[in-house]
């Protein structure tokens, strides 16, 4: 999973310089904006978009989200009346993190506004503490984190941005979450904020004031985060973090499982599954119990749709046709490790467009897949047809479930022996 957090400041005049377009060429799962300062942002195709303009002038602050995983909330603001009507903190909850976009005020023009900015701290800190899942926090927060954040730190020292309660507030933060840019880069002059003024940028005479912060709980899922130093458009450069986490559900993989125990989806890549096509394609008996995974074998995984949204997977299939036409007559057993729900939309849209239903389900409730194979090979799972494995055909795309379907005595092949 790949999200992106970039200030804008100005989205219609990154939108016309064709910057925009760059950014989403680096196909974001997740891109979070601030200081878009517009009513109104395009519409961008793959991705929900959600707008959080400033009330009273939106010529100013304002936040924004385009996201491809559709979260189940979405929370506007976060109680203070005077910043929420800037536009300044989006929550979006996914269904094991939340996710805040944040555009922290600047305080550099008087002592009011410094003021006003630590007064922001200390509430989104207590907003964000109230947090029932562990989170990830992107955004530009106006300030540096050390003076390794700064080109010249002499420039900003007693100042707006590297303030000793703005150094104290951020170690406070650290006790509960990872810095992830940080912990992936180690050296200095690594800035996404330069001056505006003629030459700064060219010599890198900046500051790092965009950040991930994420739950410790989270830290061993994160891969990767670094800057796009040479995305042109805005006096910021967009932040990238990366996740060991599902494409299509959000899932963060807590501990490197091959499978997304969600949605199914396969997570890990590995070349041995690679399936050879059959030119010589078999048929199946009429006498056969076929065993089915959903998402396997109904349901194409490969690299190509696996980040469409789930309407476009399903109608991107063209075997799946033809896979029915030739298990129709058969007794159909669907065996799944993903989630009912998930599982019932899928087969519902294959039962209104080619009149297919499978005769059983045994639906995975809260089982990684790992466990839910071994619980498969334990404990038969095949219920109420007797000990006859011979009678029993699964058809599975996974070569490790194949294994384990031999293992127990049943003949397993891929889609590929049949289409």
């Amino acid at each position: 999973m790949k999200i992106i957090s970039w200030n804008v400041n100005g989205i219609k005049s990154v939108i016309n310089g064709g910057f925009l377009d760059e950014v989403f060429a680096q196909k974001p799962d997740v891109l979070c904006l601030q200081e878009v300062k517009s009513t109104e942002i395009p519409e961008i195709d793959g991705y929900i978009t959600y707008n959080y303009p400033a009330r009273e002038n939106s010529n100013f602050y304002g936040t924004a989200v385009y996201t491809k995983i559709e979260p189940l909330s979405v929370r506007k603001g976060f109680g203070d009346r005077e910043f929420d009507s800037e536009g300044r903190v989006i929550r979006m909850e996914f269904d094991n993190f939340n996710l805040f976009n944040v555009y922290a005020p600047s305080g550099a023009s008087s002592e009011e506004r410094l003021n006003r900015k630590y007064r922001f701290y200390d509430l989104f800190t207590e907003y964000l503490y109230k947090s029932r899942k562990p989170a990830i926090v992107c955004g530009d927060f106006n300030r540096i984190s050390a003076e390794i954040d700064a080109k010249n730190v002499k420039n900003i020292r007693g100042k707006s941005g590297f303030m000793p309660e703005e150094q104290q507030w951020f170690e406070e933060i650290l006790t509960k979450y990872v810095d992830a840019f940080r912990k992936f880069n180690h050296d200095g002059d690594n800035f996404t904020w330069w001056p505006n003024r003629k030459g700064f940028r060219e010599e890198n005479k900046g500051y790092r004031f965009d950040y991930f912060l994420v739950s410790k709980s989270f830290e061993k899922t994160l891969t990767d985060s670094y800057i796009l130093k040479d995305q042109m458009g805005s006096d910021h450069a967009p932040i990238v973090l990366e996740l060991n986490s599902c494409p299509v559900c959000g899932i963060v993989n807590r501990t490197d499982n091959e499978f997304c125990y969600h949605c199914g989806i396969k997570l890990i890549e590995n070349e041995e599954e690679d399936e050879t096509v059959r030119e010589d394609k078999l048929k199946i008996p009429k006498d056969k119990i076929i065993l089915l995974d959903l998402n396997y074998t109904l349901i194409a995984n490969s690299k190509e749709i696996k980040y469409l949204p789930l309407d476009e997977k399903i109608r991107s299939q063209k075997y799946e046709i033809d896979l029915i036409s030739l298990i129709k007559d058969n007794y159909v057993i669907l065996i799944t490790a993903s989630p009912y729900k998930r599982s019932f939309a899928i087969l519902k849209d294959i039962r209104e467009k080619t009149g297919f239903a499978v005769d059983e389900s045994y639906w995975n409730f809260g089982l990684q897949p790992p466990k839910l194979k071994k619980y498969w090979m334990e404990n038969s799972v095949l219920p109420g047809h007797g000990k006859d494995m011979d009678k029993y055909l699964a058809i599975e795309s996974n070569p490790a479930t194949r294994r384990m379907y031999n293992k127990m005595g049943i003949e397993a092949r891929p889609k590929s022996d049949f289409i």
